[in-house]
């Protein structure tokens, strides 16, 4: 891997082989080996913006890229994407703090869901990002807080009634056991044959355009 970027000298290009080489060699990706040195290039050269000798990123840094490139814009459904890509159970440097830095191992795999065609992938990702309790289901009032952002104005009254319809709408749709939960199996029986309300609570996933985007910016960048 030498001279991956003629915009980096040769120790930095020869730390950036030191650092990442391993974990590019052994992450678990779809990528090809040209994807994944342009995507950990792209991680690296955020990394130095913390400082000459950095080897993480800041779930600041993931937060922004994710409004930024990938426009998670929805700030509730941002933090709890940022929550779920950043766990790195795996990493045993004394250096990383899961508190505060994103690995790449982790970066790699934002890649890898966001450019995902599997629907079964997508499904489980999204229904863990509205499931924060990490129960298996949803509750009335985890449905009523994303419902909440559906409707706005100054007719209190109006936008009271038509989040209530919306709630009553969903839970016809999706709690098949009238139990007042939206389980992730039917959820997934759903979508699998509506695959349009996927993201039934909130946008989780780019567009195709914006991915298509964030292409463009990874081949630039790297």
């Amino acid at each position: 891997m030498k001279d991956l970027d003629l915009t980096l000298d040769y120790m930095e290009n020869a730390r950036f082989n030191y650092i990442y080489g391993p974990i590019i060699s052994h992450v678990d990706s779809p990528f090809t080996r040209t994807q994944l040195l342009c995507i950990s290039m792209v991680y690296h050269k955020f990394a130095l913006q913390n400082g000459p000798k950095a080897k993480y990123i800041t779930l600041v840094q993931l937060s922004k890229i994710l409004e930024l490139l990938f426009h998670v814009t929805d700030r509730e459904i941002n933090r709890r994407v940022v929550s779920r890509i950043a766990f790195d159970s795996e990493s045993s440097d004394p250096k990383y703090s899961g508190e505060r830095h994103c690995s790449l191992a982790s970066f790699i795999k934002m890649f890898a869901i966001y450019f995902s065609t599997n629907l079964e992938k997508k499904m489980h990702f999204v229904f863990s990002i509205y499931d924060d309790r990490d129960r298996g289901y949803l509750e009335r009032d985890q449905v009523d807080a994303f419902v909440q952002k559906f409707f706005t104005g100054e007719d209190e009254d109006e936008i009271f009634e038509l989040r209530t319809d919306m709630i009553e709408v969903l839970f016809a749709k999706f709690d098949r056991d009238k139990n007042l939960l939206i389980t992730f199996e039917v959820y997934c029986d759903i979508v699998r044959s509506q695959p349009s309300l996927l993201e039934f609570l909130g946008e989780v996933f780019p567009s195709e355009m914006q991915l298509n985007t964030v292409r463009l910016c990874v081949n630039v960048s790297s």
